[in-house]
């Protein structure tokens, strides 16, 4: 079980430190890109500029999953590298339909995975919102609902 938990404790480094470069060149290209689709459509720019954001989250994500499916894979604990990434996408979105079950000498780490796609999830759930609320600031919308 100590080699599942260091195994899995190495991923989620790996996967932190790729989400941590993805989310700094995404906001370098906000930064870059905003300003531009601001000036260029005033109205709708900010929803360009948030398709970008959450293009590249996806995009992040993506990687994060596929890091753990070459581990899987590489484990040889699945049957192909197409199940490996499946099997990858349904326990980082922590769906976990439970069609695909690793071995005992795998399992733990699988569940690590899971820990690892709920806190990268909310880190880019906050980034999506600091983004959006960065614009309504700029527009002079305090993200409140105001009733009558």
């Amino acid at each position: 079980m100590l080699i599942q938990l260091a195994v899995g404790t190495a991923l989620i480094i790996v996967c932190v430190v790729n989400h941590a470069i993805c989310l700094e060149l995404l906001l370098r290209r906000v930064k870059t890109i905003g300003p531009k689709w601001d000036r260029r459509l005033p109205t709708f720019g900010h929803i360009i500029i948030m398709i970008v954001v959450v293009i590249g989250l996806f995009a992040a994500h993506t990687i994060e999953a596929w890091i753990w499916a070459v581990f899987y894979w590489l484990s040889g604990d699945v049957k192909s590298f197409t199940e490996a990434i499946y099997f990858s996408t349904v326990t980082y979105t922590t769906l976990g339909y439970g069609d695909i079950v690793l071995t005992d000498e795998w399992y733990v780490t699988s569940s690590l995975q899971a820990v690892s796609g709920i806190i990268l999830f909310g880190w880019s759930t906050a980034f999506l919102v600091n983004v959006r609320g960065f614009f309504w600031r700029k527009w002079g919308v305090d993200g409140h609902i105001h009733t009558p």
